[in-house]
């Protein structure tokens, strides 16, 4: 149904029976607004009254991984499964677990599914994602080598530049996701890896690619998602009134959305404070984000906390940066899925210098070395890294 759809169910919500009204709710708080609280609200009320009804377990299950709440997401994904077992399903039980960073849990998931023989290319990625985020590399390269030759061959490519990503190795990330592309690529497609590629340069500090790929975006059509994407990549690449410019745009166009108001809009504008060189005031616009900090939000992970981080070592104060930082290596399930998931092991790596703890910043450090032992010599981050570590060694 269309956005138009739902908000006049939700106008015409008084007429309808309370099973109904209560429906209407659910998607005009998801689906039109982007208000998670309410939706939440919705959807447990809506439980209260049929609690074995899949709808509001799927709604529910919506509710808490937009309101930060992995596992209990993870708990409601796997009732669904239950209740209705079908390839659907398991996959987001299957994703809804591994965002929690149960991986004994979602192996275990992935085995019932294929027991019972069901397939998607949600299930597929899952099954790779997980071995990434485990380590278990000869399973990976099996995955990749297999997908890449199959009916999801587009989808498995661009799984395979994230974890280009994830080791550093940008180059072949974008020879990976032209591949997916095509020759001919279809309208809409481009945008889907230019806003986020935009700010994974952005991140190790390729400016001039960056810049590049934020151009190439803003000149199409862009929805939420897109703008708000297209915004950090701006305010990280230093074309900070430009990031601003389109965060208020964002934040006027959806007043009442959760994650717009408590997540996205403050996260850029510390990012644009970071540019400014007032890490405090990066700091104070962060306070209300914390307890959002592990919201899906389904192109960025544990981004607060990560311009957190970074705000917190511009003060000189790594100890709070240290605290940050170690969120996003804690919670793998997330931060996979975004260059910040390694970066923050050379964040934390800094911290711990800056706290004169050596013996723990040279592990830090040498954990993210590890990750990046193949990556692209000439990205700056990379180059600080290396540079930096060759002093703690000293």
């Amino acid at each position: 149904m269309s956005e138009a759809a739902y908000t006049r169910a939700y106008q015409l919500r008084d007429r309808l029976t309370e099973k109904g009204r209560l429906g209407a709710e659910i998607n005009y708080y998801s689906t039109v607004i982007g208000d998670w609280e309410k939706e939440y609200s919705s959807a447990l009320r809506f439980l209260e009254i049929f609690p074995r009804d899949v709808f509001g377990h799927v709604n529910l299950r919506e509710a808490f991984v937009h309101l930060s709440q992995p596992d209990r997401g993870a708990d409601e994904a796997a009732e669904v499964a239950r209740l209705r077992p079908s390839a659907y399903y398991f996959g987001s039980a299957i994703q809804s677990i591994r965002f929690a960073s149960r991986f004994n849990e979602a192996k275990s998931w992935i085995a019932k599914a294929d027991a019972l023989k069901f397939d998607s290319s949600l299930i597929r990625r899952e099954r790779l994602i997980v071995a990434f985020a485990t380590g278990d590399r000869d399973n990976v390269e099996k995955i990749l080598q297999q997908e890449e030759q199959g009916k999801y061959r587009e989808d498995f490519l661009y799984e395979h530049a994230l974890i280009e990503t994830q080791r550093g190795r940008f180059q072949s990330a974008e020879r990976l996701r032209l591949q997916a592309l095509g020759p001919t690529p279809k309208a809409g497609n481009t945008d889907a890896w230019v806003i986020p590629a935009a700010l994974e340069d952005a991140e190790v500090g390729k400016d001039t690619q960056a810049r590049r790929c934020e151009n190439k975006a803003a000149a199409s059509p862009l929805d939420r998602n897109g703008k708000i994407a297209l915004a950090q990549a701006l305010a990280r690449s230093g074309r900070t009134a430009e990031a601003g410019t389109l965060a208020d745009q964002v934040s006027a166009e959806r007043p009442e959305d959760t994650l717009v108001q408590h997540y996205f809009v403050p996260t850029i504008r510390a990012a644009i404070k970071l540019q400014q060189h007032d890490p405090a005031a990066a700091i104070d616009l962060l306070r209300g984000t914390a307890k959002y900090d592990l919201a899906f939000t389904g192109f960025d992970y544990l981004y607060p906390a990560y311009i957190r981080g970074l705000a917190y070592l511009d003060l000189g104060d790594g100890r709070s940066a240290a605290v940050q930082f170690q969120k996003l290596i804690d919670n793998p399930g997330f931060s996979v899925r975004h260059v910040t998931g390694a970066l923050a092991w050379l964040q934390l790596g800094r911290a711990q210098k800056m706290t004169a703890d050596e013996a723990a910043a040279r592990k830090s450090y040498e954990t993210f070395l590890n990750l990046w032992k193949n990556a692209d010599p000439d990205i700056p981050i990379y180059q600080h890294a290396k540079a930096e570590y060759a002093k703690l060694r000293k």
